[in-house]
């Protein structure tokens, strides 16, 4: 089978994207090449989170991840990452004062604490030119699961409406139950209805680790929640090292990724198993270099 590769061009800088449209028996199939980004919050810990920005460009990677940017001016990340010309495609919204309970939108709080998470979320997604923001749902206790789950999808109509200020939607992630006990939202079933009954701006970000978590193929769960997925990450499982430290196959994931019609970004969210450097083998291994 011969490609002709079409560029796909699009107004964000230092980020390419290319269609691979097939010729011949299979002139219909189109592969869209989606771009990879690095969660530096997890990668290059070895450096202070401002010089991850250009490690990260160094070592290949176009594009990153924060999940907790609030420690820095916005202004001052956003100049670290105009240095290292990377953007910034993904932070998360601010988790409130106790860290262990994995976000806050799920949680009876009044709204006005909610909204002003939002408005600092909107603050820094509007100077990083960040176009996602994943508000983490929270904790609750099995008896408050129905109110949690009602209060979970008014506030993300909420985030779709206060984000959409600053050009960013909201994402909703699933995060299993081992990780965090009784996060509101541990399993895809959960997020799918929630979303449906959401604000059509709110989308699903998928982690092919976490749905290895829950007992699933994580390339099977891609495709059946693919209408709803708009970011992706991985890590390897059990352990959340980088691919091919676990057991899972990420020839076969990355394939049906890549083969989905999924435009987005996919994004490297593990802990390094030695040095963020020494383990980028799995770049090159599985075509992204």
């Amino acid at each position: 089978m011969n490609l002709v590769v079409i560029v796909k061009h699009i107004n964000v800088p230092a980020i390419r994207l290319f269609t691979l449209r097939a010729v011949g028996h299979n002139a219909n199939k189109v592969m869209i090449m989606v771009g990879l980004s690095a969660n530096i919050s997890m990668l290059f810990r070895e450096l202070p989170l401002l010089e991850r920005f250009a490690a990260a460009r160094a070592a290949g990677f176009l594009t990153v991840e924060i999940q907790n940017p609030y420690e820095h001016p916005a202004a001052t990340l956003t100049s670290a990452a105009r240095a290292a010309d990377v953007q910034v495609i993904l932070i998360n919204a601010p988790l409130g004062e106790d860290p262990g309970t994995f976000g806050t939108a799920c949680l009876p709080r009044p709204t006005a604490m909610f909204r002003a998470q939002l408005a600092r979320a909107a603050e820094y997604a509007h100077s990083l030119g960040t176009r996602m923001v994943n508000v983490l749902a929270g904790r609750t206790a099995p008896a408050d699961r129905p109110g949690a789950l009602r209060r979970l999808t008014d506030n993300l109509a909420l985030a779709a409406e206060l984000l959409g200020e600053a050009n960013a939607r909201p994402l909703l992630e699933v995060i299993n139950p081992v990780n965090a006990p009784e996060y509101c939202v541990a399993d895809f079933e959960s997020a799918a209805a929630i979303l449906d009954a959401s604000d059509s701006r709110a989308g699903l970000q998928f982690d092919v680790y976490h749905a290895a978590m829950l007992g699933l193929d994580p390339a099977q769960a891609f495709t059946r929640q693919l209408p709803r997925i708009r970011h992706v990450q991985f890590a390897d499982n059990p352990h959340r090292h980088e691919p091919g430290t676990g057991s899972l196959d990420f020839t076969n994931i990355f394939a049906t990724i890549r083969g989905s019609g999924y435009d987005g970004w996919v994004g490297a969210e593990y802990h390094p198993l030695a040095t963020t450097t020494a383990g980028l083998r799995w770049m090159r291994e599985h075509g992204w270099t």
